[in-house]
């Protein structure tokens, strides 16, 4: 079932016009200083004297002279610190939507008592300001605020309980504003029509969203009725075996479940103007349903939430949800759904085991823990060899694999996602393009690199092997834990041949690990942490706007 987005208005500007916004029933005052709140409700001059602490959290008030006759005051907190970024703007407007709902509002128009002019952060390579989207961001928060994953609305359905959400939303764009107002419209609800088809597939349980269930619901649900998206799945065992044997190693002990079968999904999208064309772009998506780690099973506790280990075929399922609404001509964009179940049984593939790529490398397994390299490397290989046959194209090709692939990633960087490149990649600004996007989109990323002693630790120690997928310990107590598995699927998919020293084709390539970003780093009590579905903003500006 699919959730309509609530409609987004833009109303050119002052306090006094938003006297005459009738549709809406609330109105959210975003500031800064608590003194701009007195441009549309005068009698906070009041408060601000009796009341130090006034202004200082999200609050509801009643004023007749507004929208719906209540204010809720929405304060960024500081803009102009060393370490401020935009995320102060979509933090805030998704709790003052929230508090927006409970207080029975479902039409709320947001009005900037004092919005950003500038800031002296330059935290961007490209120099754009930090705050030049803090509009977009403001209503990427509002609507983060007003939506509740698939199984929550099942819920509701199920049980005949209202879901409470917002209609519309409206924004008094400030004086001067100059962005195209259409463009940005587009642009927000592209956004977040991704992230809900990535929240979608990566929250629920592992049966919700099993293999099976995530493919019919990228068919039935977040594709139905697209018509610039090609879908096609894989579904047969052997073929799998054949075309993508160390994704097939993975699943082999979940093949006793019918229920638990893998599926491979292809995506792809063509720009209808291929003379605009001017990069080829190819995703790969780690789908493990539901991680236990194999037959290396993980203990202490530490299979909890891994029924999140889908989030990278969630986000780029997400990501071509994006790509579909705002159809950029200046690209083509491919994408693979890796989906499998990582269980354990009679027929788990063990470490020790030395295994055949797509590509034809022998890959000795040290850690059926590692499993999203597997999962992803034929992919991998195969998007490498359409990038090869696609010659005639003098577009460049990048590839990327998108995972959250290892804990390391969280001690290493905490809830920012990471991004690496080989040398191709590397020249042509990829990770600093994400780094940048992400900055003032509020999906912020940190570039991390890829250097010799990740391609030297996996090198075969025997001539019975061609690459060495893991160690035999955990990535967190490994050095440069979450830099080598992209070395281990550079090689083990043939891609490392296609670098800077190849002068006749080289091709991108660039490592996404979101395990720090795909979901908050902090859950309520017991409960599982809350999906975001980054990296959907940050690819978005850097790739498609």
């Amino acid at each position: 079932m699919s959730l309509p987005l609530p409609s987004i208005q833009l109303h050119a500007g002052s306090a006094e016009s938003l006297k005459s916004l009738s549709d809406y029933d609330g109105t959210i005052v975003v500031f800064t200083d608590k003194s701009a709140i007195k441009s549309v409700m005068p009698s906070a001059a009041a408060f601000i004297e009796k009341d130090q602490e006034f202004g200082s959290e999200v609050q509801v008030l009643v004023e007749s002279q507004v929208p719906g006759g209540r204010v809720i005051l929405a304060p960024t907190g500081s803009l102009d610190g060393d370490f401020d970024d935009s995320r102060r703007f979509t933090d805030i407007a998704q709790k003052a939507v929230k508090r927006a709902l409970a207080a029975g509002i479902r039409s709320p128009v947001f009005y900037f008592a004092d919005p950003p002019t500038s800031s002296p952060g330059a935290w961007t390579f490209n120099g754009e300001d930090d705050y030049s989207r803090f509009v977009e961001v403001t209503l990427l928060g509002a609507l983060a605020g007003t939506f509740d994953p698939i199984n929550v609305r099942e819920h509701h359905e199920r049980t005949k309980k209202e879901y409470k959400t917002l209609s519309s939303i409206g924004v008094v764009l400030p004086q001067g504003f100059k962005g195209d107002e259409k463009q940005l419209i587009k642009s927000v609800e592209a956004i977040e029509a991704g992230r809900r088809v990535a929240k979608d597939i990566g929250s629920p349980d592992p049966e919700r969203m099993s293999p099976i269930n995530v493919t019919k619901y990228v068919e039935e649900v977040a594709f139905k009725g697209v018509d610039n998206i090609k879908l096609s799945v894989i579904e047969d065992i052997e073929t799998i075996k054949k075309e993508y044997p160390l994704a097939h190693a993975v699943t082999r002990a979940s093949l006793a479940v019918p229920r638990h079968h893998p599926r491979i999904v292809l995506l792809e999208y063509r720009s209808s103007d291929q003379s605009q064309v001017k990069e080829n772009l190819f995703f790969v998506g780690k789908g493990v349903t539901y991680d236990t780690g194999g037959a290396d099973i993980k203990c202490s506790g530490h299979m909890r939430d891994m029924s999140r280990d889908k989030g990278g075929a969630a986000a780029v399922a997400g990501f071509l949800k994006t790509v579909s609404m705002l159809a950029p001509k200046h690209v083509n964009i491919t994408a693979g759904l890796s989906l499998v179940r990582n269980s354990v049984g009679p027929d788990s593939y063990v470490s020790d085991e030395v295994l055949y790529s797509r590509n034809g490398t022998r890959v000795l397994v040290g850690n059926t823990d590692a499993e999203g390299r597997m999962v992803m490397t034929d992919l991998l290989c195969q998007f490498k060899e359409r990038a090869l046959a696609e010659e005639k194209n003098k577009a460049p090709s990048f590839l990327f694999t998108v995972a959250t692939l290892t804990g390391h990633a969280l001690r290493a960087y905490g809830g920012y996602g990471i991004t690496l490149d080989n040398g191709f990649a590397r020249h042509n600004r990829i990770s600093k393009r994400l780094y940048d996007a992400g900055h003032v989109l509020a999906d912020p990323f940190e570039i991390s690199t890829l250097r010799r002693e990740d391609i030297d630790c996996v090198q075969p120690g025997s001539a019975s092997e061609d690459v060495v997928q893991a160690n035999d310990k955990a990535s967190t107590l490994t050095d440069r834990g979450h830099q080598y598995p992209a070395g281990f699927m550079l090689i083990a998919s043939g891609l490392e041949k296609y670098g800077l020293a190849n002068k006749e084709k080289r091709l991108g390539y660039t490592h996404l690990d979101i395990a720090g970003s795909f979901e908050t780093m902090s859950s309520i009590g017991w409960s599982l942490p809350t999906v975001v579905a980054s990296p959907i903003p940050a690819l978005t500006g850097a790739f498609l706007l």
